[in-house]
Parts: structure tokens; C-alpha cells; sequence
């Protein structure tokens, strides 16, 4: 290019830049016209006006320190559901760390505008495919460029997020590393059976490659070992600090033992937590299995509903994971007509739910574990498929902290037995439930945000101190 056509060119880029922030200004919804914009920026390598676009979109998720206070240091997370309530059980509240949450759809509009779409996935990431490899460099050095302006405009010490295999961030997080900015992952998968954990190492090891971001924080020593053994993160990178949402529970729990709430429902209550038959098990991402909790799952409803209908002074909630509801229906609909003291629904936060049932049911999920947190008796049906061996493997195993009916009919009278009175709530958990609790959520003391809010500062504080 000329030295004429350079001098022409800035004030064309001028007009373009004047024209960009009147748009913004007028701009009805920030987020939709990011969402819209962000894509084109990043083909086009325009860092300045997309991280302009970012800082316009993040919002402050904790409060405002006043002026007298110490100097927080700033922490940006990148915003997804569970995730978001670990790190702000942990971090909100702090007078040293004020956090700020960034849509994780805008880091994906970015990463839209340059990455190929066959890499537009957790599991599809790694790839051999030359332009694959230009795409994502092209992408970090965005990402670099972009998170320069956008560090500054906003002063953040720190970036946040729930998994380090999200496919839009990975070239972040490296971007970040580069430059000094600690990208941290407070890791919110964290309950992996034996046998589904060795598959998952083996499969990441392929389809995901290795964290390249600064550090790592798990629940418990179960997801570290799956972690390191995995080549997925370096041992010095992981710290243990628990499941930080669970300190709710575990102060819920000594309040409803000391009668300052209540500690259940009036009316009897059972709450089943859903699963389907493909739970856990092989069968994931295109791989094909023989395995299916075919007869536990159907089982379990038939019991459920049998429980309803014989006893309508119960009442049986069905709580399915939020994109498993119409499955959940349909293997109902098997059970005949639901009683009208039976509901199916994921509507709402799910530890309402926990607080005021009389009994907390299900199979491999976190929530049979906040049961045992909120001191309620936890069942979990152990018959037909669970009693084979070869699901062992995939066996969230609560020991002795849960009971484990091993029939159709046992667990119906093993639900209908502890609807028969008020739980009786204690304020210490039993030797049992500690050992299940500290093994699948590194939680038994209530204590996780603390470790998690000690762990970020000693990030931070490397960095300032020059490490």
C-alpha cells in the first residue's frame, strides 16, 4: 500500500470507528447487538471495538465496594448455570475481590466469527486439519489483542469459568495466560463414577486435549487424580477446595437443627430426583453402548407412582433435569394416570425442594448428595441393572450414608416408611455421610468458599507480586 493510500485510509477508519460508537450509543439491547456484531469484528481482527462491545455487556454480579474500603481486586467470570452459584457462594461478600459476569454467548460470538464450525464443540475441538490450526491461532492472537483493551478498560485481575474444555474459551485462556492474566477455571464437574472417569480420560485425551489456561479448581482428590491421570492438567496446576454451593446447605442444615426454620414440609413430601436410562453410563458422544438403566428407571417411576396413588396424603415430586423433561414424561406415561398428588417438573431451584422434603431419592446425581448435607434420609434404588456387575462401574456409591432397597417394592416401603414422621434434623452429620460427602464433594465442614476465595487471591497476588 501506498503512503497516499495509508494517509486515505485513517480517516475512512475514523468515520468507521465514529460510526460503530454512534450505533452502540443508540443501541436498544447491548447484548443482542453484540451478539450480532461480535462475529463480524473478530473475522475482520477489529480487537478495540469488540472488546469496547464486551466491557458494554458485563455487568457487576457482586456489590459495589464503597470508598472507604480496601482496593478489591476485580474477578470476571464468564457466566453459566451452577457454575455461577460456586462462584458467587465463594467470592460474593468478599471485601477483597468484587466479581463481574460476562455472558458466555458473547465469548462464543466471537469465537464464531473464526473458528471453522467442525470445531465448534467440547468434543470436537482437537483437530488435524491444517486450517483448523490457522483458524484457532488467528483466534488467539484476537483474543490477545482483544482482551489487552478489554483488561484495561476494565481493570480485572482475574478471569473465571466453570469447565476448561469449553470450545470458545480455550484460545481465551491461553490468550490470557500469555499475557500474564491468570485465566482460572473453578471446575463444577466433579461426580464421575470409576468406570465412566476412565472412559472420559481416554475419550478427552483425543477430543479435548490439554487445559492451557493458569490453574485449576476441583472438588475433591477424584477429579484431580482424573485430571492429571488424563493429561488433561498438571498436578502443580490443581487445587482441591470442595463444593463451594454446598456451604449453603451445610448452614441451612445446622439452622433447621436449632428450630430457627423450619426443617420440612407439613404434609409428607418425597422428592425423586430423575434420571434416564442412559445416566452415566458409556453411551456418550456417538459412542454406543449395550448398557441402559432400562428396569431401574422404569421400576423406580412404577414405585413412585404406585407410592402416590395408595398414599394421597404424599406428596411426590419428580424432579428431571431441565432438558430431560419431555423423556422423563413419556417413560411416566408408561405408569398409567398420575395422581393428582404426583408432579413432574424442573421448574425452579431445586434445594427449596431439598429443605422441605421428608425423604430425598434418586441415582447418580449431585443432589442425593446435598440430601445427605441437608441431613434428610436419602434413598437410592438398587435393583434390576444395579444389581449387575458389570454397572459397577458407573455406580455413584453413597455407601452407607444412603439406604439401598433392592426392589421395586422395597423402595416404595423404604419412602413410604420415612413419610410416616418428620425427619429429625441434627445440627453434625453422621461418620458415614462425611465420608460421602468429602469424597464426592471435597464438603463436609461448609467451609469450600473460603479455600476458593484463598486460592484466587494467591493467583492474583503471584501476579502482582511479579510470578
Amino acid at each position: 500500500m501506498t503512503v497516499n493510500a495509508v494517509r486515505q485510509s485513517r480517516p475512512g477508519r475514523l468515520i468507521r470507528y465514529g460510526q460503530f460508537v454512534l450505533a452502540l450509543s443508540r443501541a436498544k439491547s447491548v447484548l443482542e447487538f453484540s451478539l450480532k456484531l461480535l462475529p463480524i469484528l473478530s473475522k475482520v481482527g477489529l480487537a478495540w471495538p469488540a472488546a469496547l462491545l464486551v466491557q458494554r455487556t458485563i455487568q457487576p454480579l457482586t456489590a459495589i465496594q464503597p470508598l472507604t474500603a480496601p482496593a478489591a481486586r476485580r474477578v470476571l467470570i464468564i457466566e453459566k448455570a451452577v457454575f455461577n452459584d460456586d462462584a458467587l457462594e465463594a467470592l460474593d461478600g468478599s471485601r477483597e475481590l468484587q466479581v463481574f459476569g460476562v455472558k458466555r454467548a458473547i465469548v462464543k460470538a466471537m469465537a464464531v466469527g473464526l473458528l471453522p464450525r467442525h470445531i465448534r464443540g467440547d468434543d470436537t475441538y482437537i483437530s488435524d486439519d491444517p486450517a483448523a490450526q490457522r483458524a484457532k491461532a488467528r483466534y488467539r492472537d484476537f483474543c490477545r489483542a482483544m482482551a489487552r483493551h478489554l483488561i484495561r478498560m476494565g481493570g480485572y485481575d482475574l478471569v473465571l469459568t466453570g469447565n476448561w474444555a469449553y470450545w470458545a474459551e480455550r484460545e481465551l485462556g491461553a490468550a490470557l495466560e500469555e499475557m500474564g492474566t491468570p485465566f482460572v477455571v473453578l471446575h463444577k464437574e466433579g461426580i464421575k463414577p470409576p468406570a465412566r472417569s476412565e472412559l472420559l480420560r481416554h475419550l478427552f485425551r483425543r477430543t479435548r486435549g490439554q487445559f492451557m489456561g493458569r490453574s485449576m479448581l476441583v472438588y475433591q482428590e477424584a477429579e484431580k487424580e482424573h485430571q492429571v491421570y488424563g493429561g488433561i492438567t498438571r498436578e502443580d496446576q490443581i487445587t482441591i477446595v470442595g463444593m463451594p454451593r454446598m456451604d449453603r446447605i451445610h448452614a441451612w442444615r445446622r439452622r433447621a437443627a436449632g428450630g430457627e426454620v423450619p426443617a420440612c414440609a407439613p404434609r409428607p413430601m418425597v422428592l425423586f430426583l430423575a434420571f434416564l436410562p442412559n445416566n452415566f453410563l458409556p453411551s456418550y458422544s456417538g459412542i454406543d453402548s449395550d448398557l441402559a438403566w432400562d428396569e431401574l428407571c422404569r421400576g423406580s417411576l412404577r414405585a413412585l407412582y404406585r407410592l402416590a396413588r395408595e398414599n394421597p396424603e404424599i406428596d411426590v415430586i419428580i424432579r428431571p433435569r431441565g432438558q430431560e423433561v419431555e423423556e422423563t414424561e413419556a417413560l411416566a406415561a408408561a405408569c398409567s394416570s398420575r395422581p393428582a398428588n404426583l408432579r413432574i417438573s424442573a421448574d425452579g431451584d431445586v434445594q427449596p425442594l431439598v429443605q422441605a422434603a421428608w425423604v430425598v431419592a434418586g441415582h447418580n446425581t449431585t443432589v442425593l448428595l446435598e440430601g445427605l448435607a441437608s441431613g434428610k434420609p436419602v434413598v437410592v434404588p438398587h435393583f434390576a441393572e444395579a444389581l449387575d456387575q458389570r454397572y459397577a462401574g458407573y455406580l455413584v456409591d453413597l455407601g452407607s450414608a444412603a439406604e439401598h432397597p433392592t426392589s421395586e417394592e422395597e423402595f416404595g416401603a423404604r419412602l413410604k416408611a420415612h413419610c410416616a414422621a418428620p425427619p429429625r434434623i441434627a445440627a453434625e452429620l453422621s461418620p458415614a455421610a462425611v465420608a460421602a460427602l468429602d469424597y464426592w464433594t471435597g464438603n463436609s465442614d461448609g467451609c469450600a468458599a473460603e479455600r476458593v476465595r484463598q486460592a484466587i487471591l494467591r493467583e492474583i497476588g503471584k501476579c502482582a507480586g511479579g510470578n
